[in-house]
């Protein structure tokens, strides 16, 4: 008998069959593994949405020129990248109790539904953006103007979670 025999042949064609199972098994069993520690990655929380919090200073007698600008090109175009599915939400918040001059006093925050969308949102949302100015030169126009009414305090990722 040569190696070409058929009962040669039928015995590489069962390790073979036996290999690929095993493979199978081997990547089964490593997602499986990886899954697992994504399921339980803390016990005290589940997680949520993320947050991106701006926290805006507005300079001084430049409050009614940020609620304009906020309310005729800020507030249309979050509502666009929001009806678009990019964010879900967004809020604003005014603070209350500044502990010094420079502190915020206006936060904006967009609510994406997971980490990946922050990673798509600029260009998807800037095309959204240039169509709400008219063009991509009026967008970066009104953007420079924004630095003559507010300063940018900080701007923080909060990762919303849900306490068990």
């Amino acid at each position: 008998m040569g190696p070409w025999s058929e009962t040669s042949l039928l015995n590489r064609k069962n390790q073979e069959e036996k290999m690929k199972r095993l493979l199978w098994a081997f990547l089964l069993v490593l997602a499986l593994s990886m899954a697992l520690p994504a399921r339980a990655q803390n016990p005290n929380y589940d997680v949520g949405p993320v947050w991106r919090v701006t926290y805006y200073h507005i300079k001084p007698g430049q409050g009614e020129a940020f609620w304009k600008d906020f309310r005729e090109n800020l507030k249309p175009v979050y509502d666009a990248v929001k009806a678009e599915g990019m964010i879900t939400d967004y809020k604003v918040w005014t603070n209350l109790t500044t502990d010094r001059p420079d502190d915020w006093d206006v936060a904006v925050g967009l609510l994406f539904p997971k980490w990946a969308a922050l990673d798509q949102i600029d260009a998807k949302a800037a095309t959204i953006s240039a169509k709400h100015y008219g063009s991509r030169d009026a967008m970066l126009d009104a953007a420079k103007k924004r630095n003559d009414i507010r300063d940018v305090v900080m701007s923080k990722l909060a990762h919303e979670v849900m306490p068990k």
